[in-house]
């Protein structure tokens, strides 16, 4: 019985970029994701894929992002900051779809304010579960959803590959790119923010033989470096490269001459 791979993206506010290059690297050499993950800003990755969101369509939207895109300030007892600018973003990148509408499985992950438990969006409309995974507490105002107020998946579950065991895969590659991060002082309340939360959420658990983790070395960069898009998508690329074959050896599949034409017409179109 052939093996279905998962892909579970992690979050780390801009350092979240780094993912467009790990799926890039595994669309390139022809390893067929078949359900997909994401925390916080590796929800966001992952409903672009999920979605059929071209990578480099991604990318290019990733280069004009910054904090203040993506929030807008509004006062309120729970917060200070609003996400309705990621909520009309997504409108307008994805549409105004339902999660279960993804062309493969998709599970968003958030934080259940009230109980503290993990919750997986699986179905239901995708901005508001993608508001709620990236909602950091204390700063952005939580998301209410069936009358329960939600927060950023990382408090629970960071490195979401609990997702994928529900969705049925049975290779798991684990995305994290907040393994290996800046310790250069914070440059705002966001950086300390972000830091803060990787330091809280730090998955240092060794992989399940079922488990691959591609940990992309991010020590130059800061979660606010949305600036530096390109640099974490190279980041993020060489990192999965260098898993390719242990990906294929788990897998139990040969290297496809699809993904060798598919690698040599992405190099093309660079020169």
């Amino acid at each position: 019985m052939p093996k279905t791979i998962g892909v579970a993206l992690s979050g780390g506010s801009a350092l979240g970029i780094a993912h467009i290059g790990v799926l890039k690297a595994l669309e390139e050499n022809g390893i067929k994701i078949d359900c997909v993950a994401g925390t916080s800003a590796g929800a966001i990755i992952a409903a672009c894929y999920a979605f059929g969101v071209p990578l480099e369509k991604v990318a290019e939207k990733a280069r004009g992002l910054s904090w203040y895109t993506l929030s807008k300030f509004s006062f309120s007892t729970l917060g200070f900051i609003s996400h309705a600018a990621l909520g009309k973003l997504i409108h307008e990148f994805i549409g105004n779809v339902n999660i279960e509408d993804a062309e493969i499985p998709l599970a968003v992950i958030a934080t259940d304010l009230a109980t503290g438990e993990r919750m997986a969006f699986k179905k239901g409309p995708l901005a508001d579960a993608l508001m709620a995974s990236t909602c950091i507490p204390g700063v952005f105002i939580p998301i209410e959803i069936g009358g329960r107020l939600f927060v950023d998946g990382g408090l629970v579950d960071h490195l979401p590959l609990s997702a994928l065991r529900e969705m049925g895969a049975t290779v798991k590659i684990g995305a994290n790119v907040s393994r290996w991060i800046s310790r250069q002082r914070p440059k705002n309340i966001l950086d300390v923010l972000g830091r803060s939360l990787a330091i809280a959420t730090d998955y240092r658990y060794a992989p399940e033989k079922d488990e691959i983790f591609i940990e992309p070395h991010l020590e130059a960069f800061t979660p606010s470096d949305f600036r530096k898009a390109d640099d974490l998508v190279d980041e993020g690329y060489r990192a999965a490269e260098l898993k390719i074959k242990e990906i294929r050896r788990l897998a139990g599949r040969k290297t496809p001459v699809a993904g060798f034409w598919t690698k040599a017409k992405s190099w093309l179109r660079t020169y």
